[in-house]
């Protein structure tokens, strides 16, 4: 396998019995699903390997551009967002699934890993602030006057008086 930026051959790295596979330039590839062995701070098989790619320097490359996959190189990597913080961007193989790293995107999944209990307070506010909101529409959009529904929600009763102002 080659390193997807630089072209040069990917060195296999086991840690705690898992091989992933390592470039010059500090990029590390994760077959199907390995990064998760690698993605918490408090697991060791991550702080071993953080502490092994930190020996490279992070690269000044261009790391927006879409790369192929070492693994399946006919195939070109999809962009995505590592965790619902939108921090650290990574390549994934639409493929056989591998997981590209660029130097310094391990150590950035790792300072912004989120525990347990955080991941459930952003999921309740990303739910009630981000997601859509179930309005029922008026039953007819033709009201001579505002609707006297007093038990409908603030946001359900604004919706409907601005449906009148568009009549």
């Amino acid at each position: 396998m080659y390193c997807p930026r630089s072209n040069t051959p990917l060195e296999p790295l086991l840690v705690g019995g898992i091989t992933v596979f390592t470039s010059a330039q500090g990029g590390v590839f994760f077959d199907n699903s390995q990064i998760f062995k690698f993605s918490s701070p408090e697991l060791k098989h991550g702080q071993v390997l953080l502490k092994y790619l930190s020996n490279y320097i992070e690269g000044e490359g261009d790391v927006s551009s879409r790369v192929n996959c070492p693994k399946c190189a006919s195939i070109v990597m999809m962009r995505r967002y590592f965790s619902p913080l939108k921090v650290v961007e990574i390549d994934e193989c639409p493929g056989c699934a591998g997981i590209w790293l660029d130097s310094g995107e391990l150590a950035k999944i790792h300072e912004n890993h989120l525990t347990p209990k955080e991941r459930k307070l952003l999921a309740h506010e990303m739910a009630t602030n981000h997601w859509f909101v179930s309005i029922k529409p008026p039953k007819s959009k033709y009201y001579s006057k505002a609707p006297t529904n007093v038990q409908g929600t603030t946001v359900e009763r604004l919706v409907q008086l601005a449906l009148l102002n568009f009549e």
